[in-house]
């Protein structure tokens, strides 16, 4: 109703208005159609929620001041050492002191091995040492005869230490007789040996003594000082005295090592011997520089060899370089070195005991020899080394059966020299797989290029070994052995003839069980292919033979 009155009000006003404009213009007659009554509207009203706020410029921070008042306050506690922690290492093994062997096979008399030596100890180490082998055995020659083949063997040495503070002195003496036969001949020869009429035996008495330094800081001055004196003596009468003085002293600083050796030997025998006596003087200073990977050592070798009268003086390069390429799987190596070989009565009995009695050898002259090769580790259990030389030699000795001063039997040896090219070649491997199984291969070849002689006799070109060894369980040791060495040539006096001995392959396997810590018993088959074949011209060797014996420690 109220909204209906607004209205009116509002056309009335309008009226009014329009009849006063009209009537001061001119008269308009409009007509006004309303559609839609008016409607007003009054927006929301929102309220101010702001709030008015002092704001203070002046701050006033409050002074705080602490006073702390200290006093002890007993607690109450005892303090319980704690005992250190120790570490438990692995027990010792139960050393015994020594064993006895005793051995009887079908070639050999009853074999006695023997070996003593004192429990731990930090102040000595000493023992004895003490081996019989004796054989009665035949050898077959190529013409179906059998001859008396026997050999004699007496080995006692007696050795001792005494470790000081920083040093350590050692000592060894030794008594060594070997008996020899020249049960040898030349088969076309018809001839008759009789045993007494063909008897060696070598006397050889040895007293070494040492004095070393044992630092266990590198850097100290090292220092190895020693004595040799060496007896040897014949069935026939020739003797030999050795009288020898050997010093090393070497100093290691940052990366450099600097070094001398010095050796002094003296050779007088007796007017027996197709010798005078000789005077070895050796001197080899050297210097080394090592880094992490690398190693170089380079030197001087100088020799003075002096016999009866007179006197030559030998000058020998020396030196070494490996490089450690990755972390001790392949190292690389080169080197020179040289070198004058000392033949005394001594080392030549032991080399060929089948030489003619008195006769002496020159000493060998290695003008030069050059290596080079790959060593390292393909895994931890496999190691291996190869190797290839190049050598220059005067004076190279080779054996020849002497048919002169023999009867024409053939059954000593003479002594020929030559000067030689040597090349060579060497393989190494060795596996060890577990504690319990050790496998090792050694091979060389050896190429020979002669200046006067036609062969190098009694040299093979070609030589192996293998051997290995099973533990099965700390009771059952198996052990095998496999020799080969190949083809040789021999030279048949001064007359041009050449022999020639085949190659053989020596296979020997043993084992050893053990009944107690304390008592075992082995077997050694020697030879089983059972072929007798030729160590030198005219000597075959024994073919397939036994041995058995007991092991007891004590």
């Amino acid at each position: 109703m109220i909204r209906k009155i607004f209205i009116y009000i509002q056309l009335i006003g309008i009226l009014l208005l329009g009849y006063k404009n009209l009537n001061a213009q001119e008269k308009l007659v409009k007509e006004v159609q309303v559609v839609k009554p008016y409607e007003p509207t009054i927006s929301d009203a929102y309220k101010i929620t702001h709030l008015p706020k002092i704001t203070d410029t002046v701050k006033t921070i409050p002074e705080i001041k602490y006073i702390l008042q200290t006093r002890p306050i007993n607690v109450g506690y005892e303090v319980t050492p704690i005992k250190p922690a120790k570490m438990v290492g692995e027990p010792l093994s139960k050393l015994y002191n020594g064993y006895v062997k005793v051995g009887l096979g079908t070639k050999m008399l009853p074999m006695i091995e023997g070996y003593v030596n004192n429990k731990r100890s930090k102040e000595y180490s000493i023992g004895a040492y003490y081996k019989f082998l004796n054989s009665i055995g035949q050898a077959t020659f190529d013409n179906d005869e059998k001859e008396f083949a026997g050999f004699s063997d007496n080995n006692l040495r007696f050795f001792g230490k005494k470790f000081l503070k920083n040093s350590i002195v050692e000592g060894e003496m030794g008594l060594l007789s070997n008996t020899r036969y020249f049960y040898g001949y030349n088969t076309k020869v018809d001839t008759t040996i009789e045993k007494e009429n063909i008897k060696q035996n070598f006397l050889n008495l040895n007293l070494n003594a040492n004095y070393k330094s044992n630092y266990v800081d590198s850097t100290h001055l090292n220092y190895d000082f020693g004595f040799k004196l060496g007896y040897t003596k014949d069935n026939f009468e020739n003797n030999e005295l050795g009288i020898g003085i050997v010093g090393d002293v070497n100093k290691i600083f940052t990366k450099e090592m600097v070094g001398v050796k010095v050796a002094i030997k003296h050779f007088s025998t007796n007017e027996q011997l197709d010798s005078s006596n000789n005077t070895v003087v050796n001197i080899n200073p050297w210097l080394g520089i090592f880094g992490d990977k690398w190693r170089v050592k380079a030197g001087v070798n100088i020799y003075s060899d002096i016999r009866g009268d007179g006197s030559k003086a030998y000058y020998y390069p020396s030196g070494h370089l490996e490089y450690d390429m990755a972390n001790h799987y392949l190292i690389p190596y080169a080197g020179v070195d040289g070198k004058l070989e000392i033949n005394n009565f001594q080392r030549i009995s032991q080399d060929n005991p089948f030489l003619v009695p008195g006769t002496s050898i020159m000493n060998t002259d290695q003008k030069i020899i050059l290596y080079g090769g790959i060593r390292g580790n393909f895994n931890s259990t496999t190691y291996y080394n190869f190797k290839v030389s190049y050598s220059l030699i005067d004076n190279m000795p080779f054996y020849y059966n002497d048919l002169v001063s023999t009867d024409s039997i053939g059954n000593q040896f003479g002594v020929v020299y030559d000067n030689i090219k040597l090349t060579s070649y060497f393989g190494e491997i060795s596996v060890s797989p577990s504690e319990k199984l050790n496998i090792n291969v050694k091979a060389n070849y050896r190429s020979y290029e002669m200046e006067n002689e036609d062969e190098p006799w009694h040299k093979p070109a070609f030589d192996m070994s293998f051997t290995t060894r099973y533990n099965l369980r700390h009771k059952i040791i198996l052990k095998g052995e496999i020799l080969a060495i190949g083809k040789r040539y021999v030279k048949l006096n001064d007359s041009g003839n050449i022999g020639e001995l085949e190659s053989a392959i020596d296979i020997n396997i043993g084992a050893e069980y053990r009944y107690s810590r304390v008592l075992s018993g082995f077997v050694r088959l020697n030879n089983i292919l059972s072929d007798g074949y030729y160590e030198w011209n005219y000597y075959p060797t024994y073919g397939f033979n036994i041995l058995l014996g007991l092991t007891y420690s004590l």
